[in-house]
């Protein structure tokens, strides 16, 4: 290996680290934006098919107007199941904080240190600004939806600037890659809001049925968290158990719920998914765990949201051309196929 090979590598492992920097630097500018390809993305097939019926200025107002609407009735769903929360969660606060001093006795006990005592004062500062940011990145909802109204009608002619950019060989390529990748995501959007909505309605009857609190916010969350491969199933666990062993303390009841919300989930994922993923959308389970590290490190939360997407583009984009297929290969569950 030459000396140069080796300044070659060295450089590209730090535009590499500096590029990472970059974009968790420029998180509050790249986190709307890709958001706002993402919408986009959804909503071009739906604009696509309006194009056939109506002119394209109405189709591109229908557009507007459906997602719209879609994202409003999900932020007044979300409106009232916090809403109901922060109505009710009040007459939980004992039962909140003994649960707090038996997790500490509990340390105590295996020798480690236990966190401060909480004030019941302090539990409505612990929630509040949880909710507010909540409410924050509904507002950023606003900027995303602007950017998709001025990039929606922008997708007609990157086909031809991109061929006027890159020649027309290297065009249709990206193009190409652009174009699977938009339909992929499209198909992945699709089956996991599907999947989602399952699982939202499951849980929420489950929760209706035995009498869990806040039967509508653990639908909500199930259908969140449906988005967070692997995880998504144990998350939805740990508030729906915490939940019943403050509002019913019997021991009984409590493995009533935590069997079966877990068994929901198990349904979920091996019956449910495999059955609309297929192997389209199949990805290995330890790239799924890293990626999702990973963005969460760059973005945080929203990053452990857009983690699979995000990797699965990538994945797509890398099989469009013969010196990166392999990477796709690399990524993908199972054996895979490396034919260049």
């Amino acid at each position: 290996m030459t000396d140069r090979t080796l300044q070659y590598r060295y450089l590209g492992f730090i535009s590499l680290v500096l590029g990472f920097a970059v974009v968790h630097w420029l998180k509050p500018v790249l986190l709307p934006v890709t958001i706002a390809l993402f919408m986009t993305a959804v909503a071009w097939p739906i604009n696509t098919w309006l194009n056939k019926i109506f002119p394209k200025r109405i189709s591109h107002i229908l557009s507007y107007v459906a997602l719209i609407c879609i994202l409003s009735m999900f932020a007044g769903i979300c409106h009232m199941a916090i809403a109901e929360f922060t109505a009710s969660f009040p007459k939980y606060e004992i039962q909140f904080i003994t649960l707090l001093q038996d997790f500490r006795s509990v340390l105590r006990d295996f020798g480690f240190p236990p966190p401060g005592e909480v004030k019941p004062e302090q539990i409505q500062d612990l929630i509040t600004p949880l909710i507010t940011t909540f409410y924050t990145t509904l507002g950023h909802t606003v900027l995303v939806v602007a950017l998709v109204m001025l990039g929606l009608p922008e997708l007609i002619y990157w086909e031809d600037k991109l061929e006027n950019c890159l020649g027309k060989t290297n065009g249709n390529r990206w193009g190409k890659a652009a174009t699977d990748a938009a339909k992929s995501f499209h198909k992945y959007m699709t089956v996991m809001t599907g999947i989602g909505a399952i699982s939202a309605v499951l849980t929420t009857g489950f929760a209706w049925i035995t009498g869990l609190d806040f039967a509508l916010l653990w639908g909500l969350l199930a259908f969140i968290f449906n988005f967070i491969p692997v995880l998504g199933a144990m998350l939805i666990l740990i508030p729906t158990t915490f939940m019943a062993i403050m509002q019913f303390g019997d021991t009984s009841q409590v493995w009533v719920i935590l069997v079966g919300m877990g068994t929901i989930q198990f349904f979920i994922g091996n019956v449910v998914d495999p059955k609309f993923q297929g192997k389209f959308l199949s990805m290995s389970p330890i790239v799924i765990l890293i990626s999702i590290a990973f963005w969460s490190f760059l973005w945080g939360v929203p990053g452990a949201f857009l983690a699979v997407p995000l990797t699965h583009i990538f994945m797509v984009t890398c099989y469009q051309f013969p010196n990166t297929k392999k990477i796709a290969c690399l990524l993908s569950e199972g054996k895979g196929t490396c034919d260049v």
